[in-house]
This record gives structure tokens, sequence and C-alpha cells, in this order.
């Protein structure tokens, strides 16, 4: 499963405050990862920008789950083995329900920012996750 978070992160204020926006190449290389290393793959992109998601998130398999309630698609999340998240607290939980491997973001938040000051990483993301 592939969570991305974006439109909110694509305002200003956010950057200023030391959050990252996740990139085409940030997905690129995680969805590499879970190729290289798994026989069988399926992608579930759930996303709160799904027109970006189809232009910049490509692969052989892969679904975008559009037109869902939110609660449907935490639903969907929960049955997939492994994670792929941005920021925030759907990816978060959605990690933290399939209990498989995950992959986040290793660049949040920005150092020296306001964000930084109040975020500890090891309080949010679990040791074994890996961040790219």
């Amino acid at each position: 499963m592939i969570h991305i978070r974006r439109t909110d992160l694509t305002k200003a204020r956010y950057v200023r405050e030391g959050y990252v926006r996740p990139t085409a190449e940030y997905f690129r290389r995680a969805m590499s990862y879970f190729t290289d290393c798994l026989e069988r793959v399926l992608f579930v992109v759930l996303s709160d920008d799904q027109a970006w998601c189809r232009i910049h998130i490509n692969a052989t398999y892969i679904v975008y789950s559009s037109g869902h309630s939110p609660i449907v698609d935490m639903a969907i999340a929960a049955l997939c083995d492994h994670t792929i998240i941005t920021v925030g607290t759907y990816g978060w939980w959605a990690a933290w329900f399939t209990n498989g491997i995950t992959i986040t973001q290793h660049n949040i938040p920005v150092n020296g920012s306001a964000l930084s000051k109040q975020f500890y990483r090891a309080d949010h993301y679990k040791s074994d996750w890996i961040g790219l």
C-alpha cells in the first residue's frame, strides 16, 4: 500500500515549518525496494491527490483507490501487507495496521525547522521502519 498525502503539503507554510513534499523519486525508490525483495507485488495507491499520483506513480502492478471514503481506504490499507507512507497520522496508522515492512521519508522533519523542535522521530516511527 502506498499512502500519499500531498494537497496540504504543497502549501508554502508547511514547507517553512519543516515538512517535505513527497516526490515521485521517493516513491520510485520505495517501490523498487519492494519489487527487488518480494516475488509478487501489487501496489495500492491511497491519496488525497489521485490526479498527481496517476501522472507520477506508475508501475506494472498498481491499483489507484479512488472514490472511496477515508474509512473504506483505511480498511483497504489494513488488508495490505506492507506500506510506503508520507508524513501524517493516516499513513502512520495504516503502517501500524499492516505491521509489515514500512518505508517512510527519511528527511522529515527538516533539520533545524520549527517542526524539528516539536517532533521527535523515535516517538512517531518504529525503529524498524525504513527511511528513504
